[in-house]
């Protein structure tokens, strides 16, 4: 990419007729000092020049640390950059079977995926500052694709989003889906949603 300028833009705007509920609080979690599992870094749309700054040795150890409790090896970060609409993301593509404790509560799935979105933005925040300040307005979220299901859990709250606050609004097969609001700060999904999430997380 010729520059990296990304702005914000709302990738899980709830579709037309359906109501935006918020977002599912997790807990701050510190930097780990767990054994790294493999990070593998994928290019889309990322320059040269701006691939030497992600591949920074000591901002993706700490990505593989701060994974490690949450993804099975190898973990593979796709970061792009879409130069037409000018947003860049940091997507943690999970495979089959390889995710750890991501399923949060029942009917309330996303919330299990705070700690690996917490991993993304303390990566994006190290790079950031070591080298692009731009680089701070990169989305992060989790991929998955289960057969012919596909899922994006992102991150919410002020920008940039430290990870803690999970979007209660998912993409499935590329529409918003939200959760309904609960009593407590909470969200749930309807069972077959849920059931689907959770796929997604396995």
């Amino acid at each position: 990419m010729p520059s990296v300028i990304a702005v914000p833009s709302e990738e899980t705007v709830a579709s037309e007729g359906s109501v935006s509920v918020g977002s599912i609080q997790g807990e701050a979690i510190a930097a780990s000092t767990a054994e790294p599992v493999p990070v593998v870094l994928v290019w889309e749309g990322i320059s040269p020049l701006h691939q030497s700054f992600f591949s920074d040795a000591a901002a993706v150890e700490q990505l593989g640390r701060d994974l490690a409790p949450s993804v099975s090896p190898p973990a593979n970060v796709y970061v792009s950059f879409d130069s037409h609409r000018h947003i860049g993301r940091i997507l943690l593509r999970l495979l089959p079977d390889t995710g750890k404790n991501l399923v949060g509560d029942q009917n309330e799935p996303p919330k299990g995926v705070s700690p690996v979105l917490q991993a993304l933005a303390r990566y994006r925040d190290a790079v950031a500052s070591r080298y692009d300040t731009r680089v701070a307005a990169f989305h992060i979220g989790l991929d998955s694709y289960r057969g012919t299901t596909h899922c994006r859990f992102g991150a919410t709250g002020p920008l940039p989003p430290d990870g803690t606050v999970v979007d209660a609004c998912v993409l499935l097969n590329g529409k918003s889906v939200c959760g309904e609001p609960m009593a407590g700060e909470r969200v749930t999904f309807d069972p077959d949603t849920a059931a689907r999430l959770e796929l997604c997380l396995r």
